[in-house]
């Protein structure tokens, strides 16, 4: 057999015994060398070949790189267009859309099927968006946001409707986000004092000379603030992407991007079904929307980018197919499988969960995995605020079957954790995650777009290399982003053009403007965190005030019996055996005050940045990887919670909680298996129909055997 196999496409991979001794074989410096620097062979290629080596022997396919691999209308990649317009005849055209989009998806799949290219046109404005989390927002105050690039403020009225309006008052445009909300539930712009109520329609207008011209400027359309139709759903406020007077009935007729199995949580976080869901993330990231879902999309590079958080960039990094689920359409995006899962999903050669990626436009990624016995579905939500931003938003929901194998799964004990901790412990230690790709992103976007974000997609097929099929997705998504961008922003970023490199690490990683300034969870533990840190200077004082006291009674005390006796004298060791025994506890007391104070203070700091560096070692995750949540293996703590949530019977007789495809008791786990989980679905019940059948062959012929012939 070949020791490799040339990969002309992302399907022709080498999984021979033969490759994998062939690299046993091959000392390091028999690679070849880089031919963009020296000549000298690589330590870092010598390090990942050793690795395909482990990979090999544990049943990974060893992908050939081509050294001069075909390219195609997506750029310098070998992911032909060939191959991409194959994707788009096979899958299933519905396969994870919720119930209410699948007019629209099929709609979408026929245009295609019918010859209609790019199956259907996609227009940003007439989309819903997220853009608050309700249970972090103060429902007292307006708040400021952004949506393609025109400023807008989220309000709650009187009668308790969360309201959307553009951030712009109609008497001078002063921002209604600098307003308050008034008793009466109307909002009030803090320039002139004109209110609105929810409906836009001003209430009050102080400078009026009489009632009559007060009543007759009201009637005046222009006197109302510029509205957007709005919603809430799943815990979260949306807003319609454009105002305008046909924009509440286009609203009301297009449904939401909402995730089924997070429908009807409670605030204890269970879901329907059995289901657990933890507290929503938010945070607004120093990147575009599309360098997010670049990064959001694209598997490979958690291991390497997460590194000890989810895995280890040396070890863990693997090759692997992308199968087209659903094919891509304008409307409903398009939804691949990896075969297989590779790390952080699985451990390599042992391949017993499978994972989907799901991108629905403009905002949804549902990152899918799926085990016999559980399964998480993490639903990203990310939002074009203006050039060089966008507003993440990410929540989870594990369903549980029955059985204990899967607790060893790394994947599994990372989200678990999330679901127990309180909303300010999990949002604080986001960054731990977010900020390890932050500078990565943030500079790579800017790399590409050289100054022009309105040209992304076509400047980024030009310039990037894509020598394996691990970037499939990524491909995919610019080929649906180059038929359907760019971003249309709207407001003062009408130009689309991106903000310089940021280099200053302080406003790069400033999680206080990012998140904690508008999340009333995190502000409440910071203050109480900041309690705590002055509470515990002050009792590390007093200690210290206290101990200096007892070291001068003790020093009086020995002064004056040294003064007593001819040829007395004070020295160190009569003051320490005179010293009040207590001493030395009280001095203990007030270093672990001093040192708790001293960790407070950090940990307050987290609220407010969260600096990181790939060069440097971070205690956080480098203490992931140390309690076992990034490795696969058992782990007491995961026991506790997986019993205190899904034990005690719970999940009994609720195969569906697993992620099956049961519709008989909801309709919100239709649909879910992959091709790939159903593909080895199947082998594994030809392989025991198999082995029944060889079992019986064989009792029967034993039987035939002991048979006396007559």
């Amino acid at each position: 057999m070949a020791a490799a196999v040339a990969m002309t496409t992302t399907s022709s991979v080498a999984t021979s015994a033969a490759a994998a001794r062939t690299h046993r074989r091959s000392p390091p410096a028999t690679f070849q060398t880089s031919r963009c620097s020296s000549s000298r062979p690589s330590i870092a290629f010598a390090h990942r070949a050793r690795a395909r080596t482990r990979n090999s022997s544990r049943g990974m396919p060893v992908l050939a790189v081509l050294t001069s691999p075909p390219t195609s209308s997506t750029g310098g990649t070998i992911i032909s267009d060939q191959e991409l317009a194959t994707d788009a005849s096979v899958g299933n055209p519905l396969i994870g859309i919720a119930p209410d989009r699948v007019p629209m998806a099929a709609a979408a799949a026929a245009a295609r099927s019918g010859g209609g290219g790019a199956a259907g046109t996609f227009v940003w404005e007439k989309q819903w968006y997220p853009v608050a989390v309700i249970d972090l927002i103060d429902e007292k105050k307006p708040h400021p946001t952004q949506l393609l690039g025109v400023d807008v403020v989220v309000w709650k009225d009187g009668q308790g409707k969360w309201n959307v309006f553009e951030d712009k008052c109609p008497h001078r445009l002063a921002p209604l986000s600098e307003g308050r909300i008034e008793d009466d539930g109307t909002l009030l712009c803090a320039y002139h004092g004109w209110r609105f109520d929810a409906n836009g329609a001003c209430t009050d207008m102080p400078q009026a000379s009489s009632p009559e011209e007060e009543a007759r400027v009201k009637a005046n359309p222009r006197s109302c603030a510029f509205t957007r139709p709005s919603m809430e759903a799943q815990g979260l406020v949306w807003a319609w992407g454009e105002g305008g007077k046909d924009a509440e009935l286009e609203a009301r007729m297009t449904p939401a991007l909402l995730v089924p199995e997070i429908e009807g949580v409670g605030k204890s976080g269970e879901a329907p079904g059995g289901a657990f869901r933890n507290h929503w993330q938010v945070r607004d990231m120093p990147y575009g929307w599309a360098a997010f879902f670049e990064n959001a999309i694209d598997p490979a590079h958690a291991v390497v980018s997460h590194h000890t958080l989810v895995g280890d960039r040396y070890d863990d990094p693997a090759g692997f197919k992308c199968v087209v689920e659903r094919p891509m359409t304008a409307e409903a995006g398009f939804r691949c499988a990896l075969d297989p899962a590779v790390p952080p999903f699985n451990t390599i050669g042992k391949y017993d969960a499978e994972t989907s990626y799901d991108f629905q436009p403009p905002t949804l990624l549902k990152i899918d995995w799926r085990h016999e016995e559980a399964r998480f579905l993490t639903s990203h939500y990310c939002v074009p605020t203006r050039p060089g931003w966008c507003r993440h938003f990410v929540v989870t929901v594990c369903q549980r079957g029955e059985g204990e194998k899967v607790r060893q799964h790394r994947w599994f004990k990372l989200n678990l954790f999330t679901l127990t901790s309180p909303a300010w412990l999990t949002h604080v230690l986001g960054p731990t995650f977010l900020h390890q790709d932050m500078v990565l992103l943030h500079q790579q976007e800017k790399i590409i777009a050289q100054g022009d974000g309105q040209a992304a997609a076509e400047k980024w097929k030009d310039q990037v290399f894509i020598p394996t099929g691990a970037d499939k997705m990524t491909v995919m998504f610019y080929q649906w982003f180059g038929r359907n961008g760019p971003v249309p922003w709207g407001g003062p970023h009408a130009a689309g053009t991106i903000p310089p490199i940021e280099r200053d690490q302080a406003k790069l990683f400033d999680t206080w403007d990012m998140h904690t300034k508008y999340c009333t969870h995190c502000q409440g533990a910071l203050r109480n965190t900041e309690i705590l840190k002055w509470v515990a200077v002050a009792g590390a004082g007093a200690k210290a005030v206290w101990v200096a006291c007892l070291f001068a009674f003790a020093a009086s005390a020995a002064g004056a019996g040294a003064g007593a006796g001819p040829g007395a004298s004070l020295d160190a060791v009569s003051l320490l055996r005179s010293v009040d025994p207590s001493a030395a506890t009280e001095t203990f007391n007030a270093l672990s005050l001093a040192g708790t104070a001293y960790g407070l203070d950090a940990f307050a700091g987290m609220f407010r940045s969260f600096p990181f560096s790939h060069a440097e070692e971070s205690i956080i995750s480098e203490g992931t990887g140390k309690i076992g949540l990034s490795t696969d293996g058992p782990s007491l703590y995961i026991d506790f919670v997986d019993n205190m949530l899904f034990g005690n019977g719970k999940t009994q007789g609720k195969p569906h909680n697993g992620g099956c495809e049961c519709s008989g008791c909801s309709p919100h786990f239709q649909g879910i298996r992959s091709t790939v989980m159903a593909a080895r679905k199947a082998k594994q019940a030809a392989a025991a129909a198999g082995t029944a059948a060889a079992g019986a062959r064989k009792e029967a012929a034993a039987g035939a055997a002991k048979t006396p012939a007559r």
